[in-house]
């Protein structure tokens, strides 16, 4: 009877494996624990009417108990693996199809629901989000907190769009919104009531992070239907053009698809430019105020297209800047004034050339170990080199501005400030920089004979630069009154197209030779 109530106890656990591993061979050892209870039964009955107590019928009583006692075993713990397998498989499966840290959905299983919705013909939009200032939170409090923020910044989104849409996390600090949203007021409003939803900021271990995103949306019609990637890379698009417009929303149109293929097809132009030795090094004079002879040179990059006109560095420089390309396009700048450099030092033994650097330049030791190849192989004193740095370029990082300027001052260059004035940081960057020379911007040298407020820019600035120990260059020289008026404040260099447009490397040695014999007839 014990057995007969073990066998009993084991049906259940034999069930339950059933309806987990669906095989035939556990539904054959649930029926024959069925038939050992009947034949339990039946040996108990027999043994109980007959009244027998033999060793031998009470022995073969303990095994049969016994023998149930091992089939409840068995299926127990049959039972107890097999549902721990089951338990792995769907955590696996969970884990497939979600995000690790923020337990949202993986950028998989958002493909299969864009892919979903498209199937339903029906119109949605999706939203790809980026967290702006996710870097300085990682790089103030570290990326253990950081992973913290993500957490609380996905359960904030998951609580809010749960009313209207699905959240899935695409990697990194990147999240998707696939929502009902049909119109361009839908989505503001959407993002109206994100903005509310994060205007305080989130609270995490006591600390108040504010965070702040940029968003790209594009809103899915059936009439012209694209395909999920084609639908995430317009959202891509309208993302960037958020971040650069500092907006927390843009919905992507037509307009910004073309500017983004004119943007790649121009960048891919500038590579094979570069690659085909199709860019030139103009070289534009700086002369002496006072004397008018020659000081140097500023190196500035040309392009001419196919046709043979021109396309401007403000349009080709920034997309370098953006592709993380500009490294390159420095490099080859450098090395042909390098090359170049010999030639003007044979005209005028003194001359120096200015060339222009960007933000990227100054990260890792590219520049560094370019410059100490250079002069060995031309062998080029580095007096002779000046570099150029923007103010805005220098206010980005300005830790690693001031030891990438010491480095090169170390090397021997000469560091100036390209631009000065335009940005809000000029007097604390004078302050924390080592720079030996000063560029007043053109804007204010334009208009300085006809603005007074120019004018004491101007002024001011030559003044400043004189205490502080500082050559002066004036840019955007158009005339002889503005030279002139400049001559009178002290303004040490002068640059313009009053003194000479940029001119190809042969044109700027013929100039600098014939500059400096009108200077000795002159003298004479």
């Amino acid at each position: 009877m014990i057995g007969f109530l073990l066998l009993l106890l084991a049906l259940r656990p034999a069930l339950q494996i059933c309806r987990i591993a669906q095989n035939r061979g556990w539904h054959v050892l649930l029926a024959l624990i069925l038939f050992f209870i009947c034949g339990y039964l039946a040996f108990a009955y027999q043994v109980y009417r007959t009244a027998n107590s033999a060793p031998l019928v009470l022995g073969l009583s303990v095994i049969l108990m016994l023998g149930a006692v091992f089939v409840i075993v068995v299926v127990k713990l049959s039972r107890s693996s097999l549902q721990l397998l089951k338990d792995v498989a769907q955590s696996e499966r969970h884990q497939a199809r979600h995000d690790s840290l923020t337990q949202l959905e993986n950028r998989q299983e958002c493909i299969n629901h864009i892919e979903h919705c498209i199937s339903r013909g029906q119109v949605f939009s999706v939203l790809l989000m980026d967290i702006n200032n996710f870097k300085q939170v990682n790089d103030a409090l570290g990326h253990f907190f950081g992973d913290k923020v993500l957490i609380a910044f996905a359960a904030k989104m998951r609580s809010f769009i749960a009313r209207g849409g699905r959240v899935y996390r695409m990697g990194g600090d990147e999240f998707v919104v696939v929502t009902d949203a049909a119109s361009e007021t839908e989505l503001f409003a959407l993002n109206n009531g994100l903005l509310k939803t994060f205007n305080d900021g989130l609270v995490i271990e006591d600390i108040h992070v504010d965070v702040y995103y940029s968003a790209g949306a594009r809103v899915f019609f059936p009439e012209d239907p694209p395909s999920v990637t084609e639908l995430l890379k317009h959202a891509d698009i309208a993302m960037y053009a958020a971040k650069h417009s500092r907006q927390s929303l843009v919905i992507f149109d037509q307009a910004l698809h073309d500017g983004v293929e004119a943007e790649f097809a121009l960048f891919s132009a500038l590579k094979r430019a570069l690659n085909a030795n199709q860019l030139k090094v103009f070289y534009q004079p700086l002369v002496c105020g006072h004397n008018n002879e020659v000081h140097g040179l500023e190196a500035l990059l040309r392009w001419r297209d196919m046709t043979g006109a021109f396309i401007s560095p403000m349009t080709f420089i920034p997309i370098a800047e953006k592709n993380n390309y500009i490294k390159q396009v420095s490099a080859f700048v450098i090395e042909q004034v390098f090359a170049d450099l010999h030639d003007f030092l044979a005209i005028e033994p003194g001359v120096t050339v200015h060339i222009n650097l960007s933000s990227q330049d100054f990260q890792g030791r590219y520049l560094v170990n370019q410059l100490v190849e250079l002069q060995t192989k031309y062998n080029i004193q580095p007096s002779r080199i000046v570099f150029e740095l923007t103010e805005s370029m220098v206010m980005l990082d300005v830790a690693q501005a001031r030891y990438m300027i010491g480095v090169l001052i170390d090397m021997g260059f000469a560091v100036s400030i390209d631009d000065f004035g335009t940005g809000f940081s000029s007097f604390s960057m004078l302050r924390e920089l080592p720079i030996s020379q000063i560029k007043i911007d053109r804007s204010f040298i334009t208009a300085c004979l006809d603005s007074e407020k120019d004018q004491a820019i101007v002024e001011t600035t030559i003044y400043l630069a004189n205490r502080l120990g500082c050559s002066v260059v004036a840019e955007g020289v158009e005339d002889s009154k503005t030279a002139a008026y400049l001559n009178a404040k002290g303004c040490h260099y002068l640059q313009g197209y009053y003194i000479s447009e940029a001119l190809e490397r042969d044109s700027a040695k013929q100039w600098m030779d014939s500059h400096r014999m009108v200077k000795k007839v002159l003298k004479r």
